[in-house]
């Protein structure tokens, strides 16, 4: 079989701490890309002279910079237009892929070439590189499948969203002709509807087993649009506005969309009320830490406020499940068995 042409764009804005680890897992990867190009947004680090240098050592590595700070999916639309691969991949500079991500992406995407793209899991890593565990995405085949594209909406109404955008490797054309590229308006949701689409379209490659990595900062862009509420809010519905609209409307029957409806908020309420726990925790934290010198009164008021707090969330938490299982207790059972029967491959290559 012969594998297709590969491009890697990768998106920078003052990474230049993680830039050459980065960099040099794509290039030290058994699939060579064809091209990489990095669309560095306006640094004001010196990530140019280290893209440079690299660029020097690697002919492949090709520059291109941004007048001034557009944003991320700016420099991954500029990226998908100046990429002439069949396949295209778009990697963050402060992330890392594990070896054997492009070989073996590449390779089952030859064995069907009707597929859009190839995804597979993905694992956290802290500031340092540090394990952090793998994300909870669904693991959809316990072995290396193409799933055609009814295949693929019914998946995503059992499971939910499994395409972790670390590891989505996309037919170039696919992105241009259904959506012509991200809307830089949806945020951290500007993939999830480009990933959706193409695989509705064409279909979709599973691979079970972790292929990269994930850096998570507190000031990273996921993070930080993860934890603005507001922001959270208003990018979930414009995408569930979209996918209702006359363009995409074929491609999302309104019961997937309900049903994508009702998991998203779920997410939603969840992953801020256990930044609000957080918030609260850390408060109490910083009050103890105003008084060294604590009596035995203190100490017991301290750990009361904690023992509040604690149970607190407990209750909020168990509030928030029994809404979930009340309308989709199934789809519960099937992501704890997911989980469980279906643990991830450690990743091949780590620094």
């Amino acid at each position: 079989m012969k594998r297709g042409t590969l491009s890697v764009v990768v998106c920078n804005y003052n990474h230049a701490h993680y830039l050459p680890a980065a960099l040099q897992a794509i290039l030290d990867q058994s699939y060579r890309p064809l091209e990489v190009i990095v669309i560095d947004d306006g640094s004001t680090d010196n990530s140019v002279e280290v893209i440079e240098g690299l660029a020097r050592k690697d002919p492949i590595v090709h520059l291109y910079r941004n007048e001034q700070n557009q944003g991320v999916w700016f420099s991954a639309n500029r990226g998908l237009s100046l990429a002439t691969g069949e396949y295209i991949y778009f990697a963050a500079a402060d992330d890392r892929v594990c070896s054997g991500f492009f070989g073996k992406s590449m390779g089952l995407l030859a064995q069907y070439p009707q597929a859009g793209l190839c995804s597979a899991l993905l694992q956290l890593i802290g500031v340092d590189g540090e394990d952090k565990g793998w994300v909870k995405s669904p693991v959809i085949s316990p072995t290396a499948c193409f799933l055609p594209p009814e295949k693929v909406l019914a998946t995503l109404t059992r499971y939910g969203f499994w395409f972790t955008g670390h590891t989505v490797i996309c037919r170039r054309d696919a992105i241009l002709r259904e959506t012509g590229g991200f809307i830089p308006e949806l945020y951290h949701y500007a993939d999830h509807l480009v990933d959706m689409v193409v695989a509705l379209k064409c279909g979709a490659c599973f691979i079970p087993e972790v292929l990269a990595t994930w850096r998570v900062l507190d000031a990273g862009y996921a993070e930080t649009h993860f934890n603005n509420a507001e922001l959270s809010r208003a990018t979930f519905e414009k995408t569930t506005q979209l996918m209702r609209s006359p363009k995409y409307a074929a491609l999302f029957p309104e019961k997937f969309v309900k049903v994508w409806e009702e998991r998203g908020w779920y997410g939603f309420e969840m992953r801020h009320y256990r930044r609000l726990i957080q918030n609260q925790l850390d408060f109490i934290s910083r009050l103890r830490g105003l008084r060294p010198n604590s009596t035995l009164l203190d100490k017991a008021s301290f750990a009361v406020l904690k023992l509040l707090t604690l149970t607190g969330g407990l209750v909020g938490k168990a509030y928030l499940w029994h809404r979930r299982i009340n309308w989709d207790f199934p789809w519960v059972v099937r992501m704890r068995r997911s989980y469980s029967r279906h643990a991830p491959r450690t990743p091949a290559h780590r620094k």
